[in-house]
């Protein structure tokens, strides 16, 4: 009689139910997937969205915000300093009080400062350096309007063609000249004008700085001139433009273009 053969055992395996779960899983995973790569994502929403549950648990979302304020801080470093819009703006209007506004040479130097030029046929006489009474206006006004400015620095730098002295000239050569002329111009505006001399320098250029030709006499009366650079300690203004920004208030205003009319 033949023998009955022992079949093996069979291997325990996972129930038939969650073989079909799995399957279907994956197919919604595939589905998933395939739905997300045919739309768009808006992702100011989803950043909106994101920042919204950091907020609500707690979590300050410094990696999102940064780059703004980064942004930010470096725009309002760039921006013209309030006090020293403002004195521009004030100077400009007591200019058209008298009628100059086309005359005088206005503009942001781009370091932060402010930059005048201010020509010699208002100041002073040919190959003097005493200044004309209607000069007296000009300065004792462009003073005024640079007084609130804090911590400031005004550089005076004078300027003359390069026509020789003559010889019967109280002065020694053109650095000599565009010194005295220099001089005046800050010896009026302290004074009279209210800033203080040590709030000042006196800089003698001559003719060593031409903006014109000076085989001309255009050329050479636009190089006669005094220049007038202004500087400021606008560290607490900077300060409170940035404590602003970091606290989430609006961006600063974009920066002001120069207030810069050609001079004739």
């Amino acid at each position: 009689m033949p023998r009955d053969k022992k079949q093996a055992a069979a291997e325990p395996g996972a129930p038939a139910w969650m073989v079909t779960y799995g399957d279907l899983m994956g197919l919604l995973l595939t589905f998933f997937i395939l739905l997300i790569s045919f739309s768009t994502i808006d992702h100011k929403k989803i950043t909106q969205a994101v920042t919204s549950v950091q907020v609500a648990l707690g979590v300050h979302p410094m990696n999102m915000t940064a780059p703004r304020i980064v942004a930010n801080m470096a725009a309002a470093r760039r921006r013209v300093p309030r006090s020293l819009e403002r004195a521009a703006r004030e100077f400009r209007s007591r200019l058209q009080m008298l009628g100059m506004e086309d005359s005088i040479e206005i503009k942001y130097d781009g370091m932060g400062g402010l930059e005048l030029n201010l020509p010699n046929q208002f100041l002073f006489d040919l190959g003097r350096a005493e200044l004309k009474p209607e000069a007296y206006e000009i300065l004792n006004g462009l003073a005024s309007s640079l007084a609130t400015i804090p911590g400031k620095r005004v550089e005076i730098r004078g300027h003359t063609d390069n026509v020789p002295i003559g010889g019967d000239s109280p002065y020694a050569d053109n650095y000599d000249l565009s010194y005295h002329r220099a001089k005046n111009v800050m010896l009026q505006m302290t004074d009279p004008g209210g800033i203080k001399q040590e709030e000042c320098e006196v800089i003698a250029c001559g003719p060593s700085q031409p903006v014109a030709d000076n085989n001309t006499e255009e050329g050479r009366q636009a190089n006669r001139r005094v220049q007038i650079h202004v500087r400021g300690d606008f560290s607490r203004e900077s300060q409170e433009d940035l404590n602003a920004l970091v606290k989430g208030e609006e961006e600063p205003p974009a920066e002001t273009p120069a207030v810069a009319p050609e001079s004739r």
